[in-house]
């Protein structure tokens, strides 16, 4: 009986692991994640059979499903609020003392099967957070790389919050905009790789892989 006991547990230990490893680097972690436009913009705008996707419903939708997936583990998301100044969306994801903020967008173009991958920073700090998020990205959707490009776009001029502004795909192509109409496989495979991107991000500053820290990480003893 006792040996039957301890394989039960054993068994149940190596259950357990996995998921305490999956969940380690969110560990007492704030994140803030901002759904590009909104309050009145609507951003980039999409058809399928004539009917209309806007960008600011997709990018809605990408923030609840990540947000969702963050709730599973010891994360917390502050979804930053749709103010029309991009500064003051920074200062409220600072204020709420945020280790890393996501500007979730997607790209819009006249050519309805144009669509890439493609990431925007400023800081350094912002570009070791894109990294493994437009990596991960690039990889789940299975689109062109555009990469990271580092000219000072979106929210990510303000403040000195490691941040990221994402450009996942373009909503304008006509196979993505009936694919938030339908199955919305897309918001899914998106949600995954950011906290994917996320996970490696935070475990390579756990593990001692470096990273810039924000001043509020730093006065709370997070980095």
């Amino acid at each position: 009986m006792k040996k039957v006991l301890f394989i039960v547990a054993l068994l149940a230990l190596v259950w357990v692991l996995p998921i305490a490893r999956a969940s380690a680097p969110f560990d007492g972690t704030i994140i803030a994640l901002d759904a590009g436009h909104g309050g009145g913009e609507s951003g980039a705008v999409g058809y399928c059979l004539g009917v209309p996707v806007a960008e600011e419903d997709v990018n809605r939708a990408v923030r609840a499903e990540l947000k969702s997936l963050l709730d599973g583990v010891a994360a917390s998301v502050f979804e930053v609020p749709q103010l029309a100044s991009r500064r003051d969306r920074v200062q409220a994801a600072e204020d709420a003392h945020a280790d890393v903020l996501i500007s979730i967008h997607h790209n819009g173009s006249s050519n309805t099967s144009t669509d890439y991958t493609q990431s925007f920073v400023t800081q350094k700090n912002d570009k070791e957070l894109a990294l493994p998020i437009q990596s991960a990205l690039a990889a789940a959707l299975g689109l062109p790389d555009r990469g990271i490009k580092s000219d000072g776009y979106g929210m990510t001029v303000y403040g000195s919050l490691p941040g990221v502004l994402t450009e996942a795909y373009f909503i304008t192509d006509t196979d993505e905009a009936c694919d938030f109409l339908g199955a919305r496989a897309r918001v899914s495979a998106e949600a995954r790789a950011m906290f994917d991107g996320l996970a490696t991000y935070f475990l390579s500053r756990s593990d001692g892989g470096g990273g810039s820290c924000s001043p509020d990480a730093e006065k709370q003893g997070k980095c």
